[in-house]
């Protein structure tokens, strides 16, 4: 540690990464000032040959560097897609204008739906500090696996729920529809990749206390539980389930899952038929310790949950909204609504931490020895706790 807190910290590829991005907007704004993009055929192609020359820019970026993961050419490449994607928002939202409007009615009109747009604002914010945060943790030299799974989580989450929903709901097709096959198949290979490289590390002997005697462990056990319960609950309600406390929670605390746009359906039945199984793994983590795997898992699915479940809220009371579908302002339902809903954000961003940091129980997520082993050489203490454990 005390070799990290002298060394200084490099960001140049970061800046580099970061100026190529902005450059989205330039090229953005000339097709729309040249008013070229006037059918599906010519924005798709134009994203083509787009994503083309900012793989081959990625490619130079990094050029002379050696041992570079193909995760930093992702990040690249997806990044300059996160200024687009952060320019369709505001210009949605009504920022700016006469900028990239050409995009979501000849490409893709499903974004100007409220969840369209949200996802964009996520994509363009939380999404490209991700791609920065692993650039910089690369050169670096320290570990940027807990940043890639968490991204793929988010990433993957926004995928499942956009592409289902633009094409079940009520929107045109497009052929730009297609420039998402990168987005989808490139994070679940980054997923698959990242989880084959956990660290390694011995299985442990460390006999635990039984659940009833690790108060916070059980504490999620039971929250996991419940979490089951009311994600199976809200998918027989998204499904038109006929019990009158169905109707009745439809209609007064989460009418947004009507929305004829499909995205807040598809997201209620993503938590019924993915994270379910999660949480079911997740419960016989706790209960089971020694699990390594449970880290890795847990910050995909806090990536996730993070991804959706602001997306779902902000979504239930945005303009784009249909009045219909909208949360009322005030009320017992309200509270209720946030209630349910910040619980699902924000205890998945705790159980992350939690796993993160026993590393007996819920396995190492962090790749920073093998990196600095590599530049430096194993430091004393190091070497010294290598001899604690043997």
């Amino acid at each position: 540690m005390a070799y990290q807190k002298s060394r200084k910290l490099e960001v140049k590829h970061a800046v580099i990464v970061a100026i190529m991005s902005f450059s989205s907007w330039l090229v953005s704004y000339a097709l729309s000032y040249f008013g070229i993009m006037k059918d599906q055929i010519a924005v798709f192609t134009a994203g083509v040959i787009c994503l083309t020359v900012v793989a081959a820019c990625s490619v130079l970026i990094f050029k002379g560097v050696k041992n570079v993961d193909p995760l930093l050419y992702v990040a690249t490449v997806f990044s300059w897609s996160c200024m687009i994607d952060l320019g369709i928002a505001l210009e949605l939202d009504g920022y700016i204008h006469n900028f990239i409007g050409y995009y979501f009615a000849e490409g893709e009109p499903y974004l100007q739906t409220a969840h369209g747009t949200l996802i964009n604002y996520w994509d363009g914010t939380v999404h490209f500090a991700l791609y920065l945060a692993m650039v910089v943790l690369f050169f670096n030299r320290l570990s940027y696996r807990e940043v890639g799974l968490y991204w793929a989580g988010s990433i993957l989450n926004s995928m499942i729920v956009l592409l289902p929903g633009a094409v079940t709901g009520n929107h045109p097709f497009k052929l730009s529809i297609f420039l998402n096959t990168p987005y989808l198949l490139l994070p679940i290979i980054a997923a698959v990749k990242l989880l084959h490289e956990r660290p390694p590390q011995a299985r442990t002997f460390l006999r635990f206390p039984s659940i009833w005697k690790r108060p916070v462990d059980l504490l999620f056990v039971v929250y996991f539980l419940l979490v089951i319960c009311f994600s199976i609950y809200r998918v027989l309600v998204a499904l038109g389930g006929n019990f009158s406390s169905m109707k009745v929670y439809l209609k007064e605390y989460e009418p947004y899952m009507q929305d004829p746009t499909n995205f807040p359906f598809v997201q209620i039945l993503a938590y019924g038929y993915f994270f379910v199984a999660y949480y079911a793994f997740a419960i016989y983590g706790l209960v089971c310790p020694g699990q390594h795997w449970m880290s890795d898992w847990s910050l995909i699915h806090a990536g996730a949950l993070a991804q959706g479940q602001v997306t779902y809220m902000l979504g239930a009371s945005h303009h784009r909204t249909n009045m219909m579908y909208q949360l009322d302002s005030k009320g017992f339902e309200v509270k209720i609504f946030y209630l349910a809903n910040l619980a699902l954000l924000l205890i998945p961003q705790v159980f992350a931490i939690w796993c993160c940091r026993d590393v007996e129980k819920f396995g190492r997520s962090q790749t920073i020895y093998r990196y600095e082993i590599e530049q430096n050489g194993p430091s004393t203490k190091r070497t010294e706790e290598t001899k604690k454990r043997s």
